[in-house]
C-alpha cells in the first residue's frame, strides 16, 4: 500500500513539471523578440465640431515614451498623424482635422512610442458642418428700429432667434463720429444705442454655433439700416390750453382738453361744446419747426359720430389775442382714411388695428417754426352730429433743444 502512494505522488510531480516545460516552451515562442509593449493610449478625447473639420482635444496618458499618435477614420483609409512633445505630467493636446464633407464622424485614435510600438485604440465619434448647414441659417429680424421720444437714442426690437445662434454682431457710428460694436447675446430682444449718427448705415449679422462646444463659429453676411433723421417728440408736459374767444369750448361731458396730452389712448378724450363752427387751440411751450403729428380718435366710436374726419392745423407764434385768423398760418390739411372703406358704422380688425396706432400726418417741407396750434375741424366721420371728439394727439420735430 505504501508502495502504491508514491508511485502516485511521483507521478503527479513528474506530469506538473512537463507541464510547466510546455507552458515556458508556449511563452518563449510567442515573445522570443521581447515581451509586447503597449505605449499608454489617450485618456480621453473630445470631439470640437467644425466648418468642413473637427479639432479633437485629446488628453495624453502619463506615458513619457509616446512620441506621436494618429487619428485615423473612413473605417482607417484616411488618417493624419501629430508629434508628442512632453512637459509635466498629463498633456493635453489638440489635432485639428481639415478639410472634412458635412456628416458624421467616427474615429481611432492611437499612440506610438519610438520603437513603434502601438497602444490600445480610443474611440471618438463627432460631426462636421458646412453649407448646407449654412443654408438653414439667416439673421435675426429686425422687428422695429426707432428713436427714444428725445430723440437721443435708438430703440431696436428683436424677433426671437434661431435654434443655435449665439449672438448677433451690430456696428454703428455714436454722435461724435466714432465707429462703435456690440455683441448683442442670443438671449436679447430689446438693444438700445445711447447715441448715433444720424442717416448713418447700422450693420449687423448674426453668428451660430452648431453644437454648444463647436470649434467654428458661422456668421451670415451683414445686413444695413439707414439709422433715421434726428427728431424728437414734443415734451406734452408743457401743453397747455389756449382759450381764445372764437374757440369752440369743451363741452362740458368731462372730456376735457388736457386730455389730448396725457398719454391715455382710450376715453375720455376731448369734446367740444354742441356749435356750427369748429375749432380749438393750445400752446405747446416751445417754438420749433413740427415734422410730423399723430392724432388718436376716441375708441369707443371709431370711424363715427363725432371723431374728426378732416381738419386743418394752423400755427402762430403770437396768437390774436381777440381769436382772429390774421396772426395765424396754415401748415397743413389732414384727412384721416380708414383702411377697410367700408360704409359708416362697419369697422374691421384692420380698421381698429390702424386707429389703435394713432393717425399719422407729416408736415410740409419749409414749415415755419410755431408756439401755438389751432385744429380747425371740417368734417367729422358722421357730419350730422354738433360736436367733435378727439382723444390723444403728439407732436414731432427735427430741432434740436
Amino acid at each position: 500500500m505504501k508502495l502504491n502512494i508514491q508511485s502516485a505522488v511521483l507521478a503527479v510531480l513528474l506530469l506538473t513539471g512537463l507541464f510547466a516545460c510546455t507552458k515556458e516552451d508556449d511563452y518563449k515562442k510567442y515573445t522570443k523578440d521581447g515581451e509586447i509593449t503597449y505605449p499608454g493610449r489617450v485618456d480621453t478625447v473630445i470631439v470640437h465640431p467644425g466648418d468642413h473639420r473637427v479639432l479633437l482635444e485629446i488628453a495624453l496618458g502619463s506615458d513619457p515614451a509616446v512620441t506621436r499618435l494618429r487619428a485615423f477614420w473612413n473605417e482607417g483609409a484616411d488618417s493624419v498623424e501629430l508629434p508628442i512633445t512632453h512637459n509635466t505630467g498629463r498633456d493635453t493636446v489638440e489635432l485639428s482635422i481639415e478639410g472634412l464633407s458635412e456628416g458624421q464622424y467616427n474615429f481611432m485614435i492611437y499612440t506610438y512610442d519610438a520603437k513603434e510600438n502601438v497602444s490600445v485604440v480610443k474611440r471618438a465619434s463627432g460631426n462636421v458642418y458646412g453649407e448646407n448647414y449654412r443654408k438653414a441659417l439667416s439673421n435675426r429680424t429686425l422687428s422695429s428700429l426707432a428713436q427714444s421720444p428725445d430723440g437721443a437714442r435708438i430703440l431696436i426690437n428683436w424677433s426671437s432667434p434661431l435654434v443655435g445662434e449665439a449672438g448677433i454682431v451690430l456696428n454703428y457710428t455714436n454722435a461724435d463720429g466714432i465707429a462703435r460694436s456690440l455683441i448683442i447675446p442670443a438671449s436679447e430682444t430689446n438693444t438700445e444705442l445711447p447715441s448715433y449718427k444720424e442717416e448713418s448705415v447700422l450693420e449687423y449679422r448674426s453668428f451660430f454655433l452648431p453644437e454648444p462646444d463647436a470649434a467654428d463659429t458661422f456668421f451670415m453676411e451683414y445686413a444695413q439700416v439707414t439709422l433715421p433723421v434726428y427728431e424728437r417728440q414734443l415734451a406734452k408736459d408743457q401743453f397747455q390750453p389756449l382759450l381764445l374767444p372764437t374757440d369752440m369750448p369743451e363741452g362740458g361731458y368731462g372730456w376735457l382738453m388736457e386730455y389730448l396730452w396725457n398719454e391715455n389712448y382710450g376715453v375720455p378724450g376731448f369734446a367740444t361744446a354742441n356749435g356750427g363752427d369748429q375749432w380749438f387751440s393750445f400752446d405747446s411751450g416751445t417754438s420749433v419747426r413740427p415734422s410730423r403729428m399723430k392724432t388718436w380718435q376716441a375708441s369707443d366710436r371709431l370711424y363715427k359720430d363725432q371723431n374728426v374726419k378732416r381738419f386743418e392745423i394752423w400755427g402762430s407764434n403770437d396768437p390774436a389775442a381777440d381769436g382772429s385768423w390774421d396772426s395765424w398760418t396754415l401748415l397743413m390739411t389732414c384727412e384721416s382714411t380708414k383702411p377697410s372703406g367700408l360704409p359708416l358704422g362697419q369697422v374691421t380688425d384692420q380698421d381698429v388695428a390702424y386707429a389703435a396706432a394713432g393717425e399719422e400726418f407729416i408736415f410740409p417741407e419749409g414749415t415755419p417754426a410755431v408756439r401755438y396750434y389751432r385744429i380747425k375741424v371740417l368734417e367729422t366721420w358722421d357730419s350730422s352730429q354738433p360736436f367733435i371728439t378727439m382723444s390723444e394727439l403728439s407732436f414731432w420735430t427735427h430741432d434740436r433743444p
